[in-house]
């Protein structure tokens, strides 16, 4: 049971789960290294190793005319037999007064054809100026995209790091520099009312 709300929070619960060509032993290595992931998202960045598995980071996002710099903490254990992961982490951007904090558990298994399935639970609360986008509908897919363009990268990244031919040209820094709220929510938008017009046309045809 989740504890009561306070009037600028929002507690979401967010599942995912994606498929990768790489065996599950080189996806967990992958998902174990912060260093690589952080590049795989949109805005994150990991600013200092305190110790093993312990780590400053920052996310930076943007809503519009609103620009947040959420620089917090985070920790990561891992059970590396059963290859699963727990992230912890809260940070708060001072301009806003915003405040995020999440817990997300992953999970490697193997998948179809020599690959890896990996399953995601996450907790994220958000407090302050941005949690009026914090709507679960919205939110889902906005975790959505957010899935496909890590999923992208890092299989991008994970061919060059295991040396498969061509990789490099896969790569888009520029695709993680930041976390565009305000994009992805328009084309949430959008897609929303291209879907309202295709029903339409298609009972009326």
């Amino acid at each position: 049971m989740h504890r009561p709300l306070r009037p600028t929070e929002d507690i979401m619960e967010l599942k995912k789960t994606f498929a990768t060509r790489f065996t599950p032993d080189d996806t967990w290595a992958g998902l174990s290294d912060i260093h690589l992931v952080a590049s795989c998202l949109p805005g994150a960045s990991i600013t200092e190793e305190i110790k093993a598995d312990e780590y400053k980071g920052r996310l930076s996002v943007k809503v519009g005319p609103l620009a947040a710099n959420f620089d917090g903490l985070i920790a990561i254990a891992r059970d590396e037999a059963a290859r699963v992961a727990t992230v912890t982490g809260k940070g708060a951007d001072a301009k806003s007064s915003s405040r995020v904090s999440a817990t997300m558990k992953y999970a490697v298994s193997p998948g179809a054809d020599g690959g890896s399935q990996v399953e995601i639970n996450s907790d994220i609360s958000l407090a302050g100026a941005l949690a009026q986008f914090g709507k679960a509908a919205v939110m889902q897919e906005i975790a959505n995209r957010m899935t496909n363009e890590f999923v992208r990268q890092f299989e991008a990244r994970m061919a060059q790091r295991l040396g498969e031919e061509g990789a490099q040209g896969e790569i888009d820094p520029a695709a993680t520099q930041q976390l565009d709220a305000g994009k992805l929510l328009w084309g949430v938008a959008k897609d929303r009312v291209s879907g309202m017009f295709r029903k339409k046309e298609g009972s009326s045809e």
